[in-house]
């Protein structure tokens, strides 16, 4: 199969934002999973959707600049692919390539490309056509509360995670036909959800919703959200990043409702600018450690 008619579908959005739900979905509609996924979990029953060597390749790309997903806020993503040499970029083709070999679209998803994705750009664009994001969202408070329980991660280290991971997926997929997708809005009605997502960020899925209905029915059965958090505000944690991923969360709902809300990038970008600054001055270079 040549990608003269190849769709991507990249799949981005903080741990434990339903991103797994959202690729699942995307797989039965008709894209093609990876060749190796990660095993399903208890905390993960039906599937994380992701590659075991895509997995590895991130891990690796944010270890070698002295950080991990959860010990990330030092991290500038376009450092990460301005790094990378010749044989570092044929190894990302080269594994895009083994993976999702002889298909007509795919599904590339792994929490971490919220912030390796730059570095992985040119090897999706080499191997499809078409290129389509799907940014998930989920309230920022359900998503520190399961990691909290999950990986006894402190909210107070995770908040930030979450504006880090989410404003750097909105920067990186702005070149990208996308659509942004909250989690909540995918359980209460997937079939307009993953409709509206798919004219949106032209992606026209292989397989006719009906036909489908009963498997993704079974597939998001609301009782595998354990944590639900208000959605009439996200203003969680300390001043002032409080106020940033409030500001965060409403301006992704306006670009969920509308991919066109007026002034809502310049929104974001003022409150990355001003998250930034947060950060060179809470976590200076050097300062955050792998274990």
């Amino acid at each position: 199969m040549t990608n003269n008619s190849r769709q991507a579908i990249v799949v981005l959005g903080m741990h434990r934002s339903g991103t797994s739900a959202i690729a699942g979905t995307a797989v039965r509609l008709g894209f093609t999973p990876p060749l190796t996924p990660l095993p399903s979990s208890p905390d993960n029953p039906n599937g994380f959707y992701e590659s075991i060597p895509v997995t590895q390749i991130n891990h690796q790309l944010l270890q070698a600049a002295g950080c991990r997903w959860d010990q990330c806020l030092t991290l500038e993503p376009d450092q990460l692919a301005a790094r990378l040499q010749p044989v570092d970029r044929q190894l990302l083709a080269d594994t895009l390539r083994k993976q999702f070999a002889s298909t007509a679209g795919y599904v590339l998803k792994d929490p971490r490309l919220c912030l390796t994705l730059p570095a992985w750009l040119p090897a999706v664009r080499g191997s499809a056509t078409r290129v389509s994001a799907l940014l998930v969202v989920r309230h920022p408070l359900a998503v520190v509360r399961s990691l909290a329980q999950r990986d006894q991660l402190p909210e107070s280290q995770m908040i930030p995670n979450w504006l880090h991971h989410m404003l750097e997926a909105e920067r990186v997929t702005r070149g990208l036909n996308r659509a942004v997708i909250f989690y909540d809005d995918l359980l209460a009605d997937w079939r307009g959800c993953m409709t509206r997502a798919g004219r949106i960020a032209h992606i026209a899925w292989p397989r006719p919703i009906v036909p489908t209905e009963r498997d993704i029915d079974d597939f998001l059965a609301p009782s595998s959200r354990h944590h639900v958090a208000p959605q009439t505000g996200a203003a969680i944690g300390s001043p002032p990043i409080s106020v940033m991923v409030d500001a965060t969360w409403t301006t992704l709902r306006r670009l969920s409702n509308d991919p066109g809300a007026s002034g809502a990038l310049s929104d974001l970008d003022r409150v990355r600018a001003a998250f930034a600054d947060w950060r060179r001055q809470s976590h200076p270079p050097g300062a955050a450690s792998v274990a």
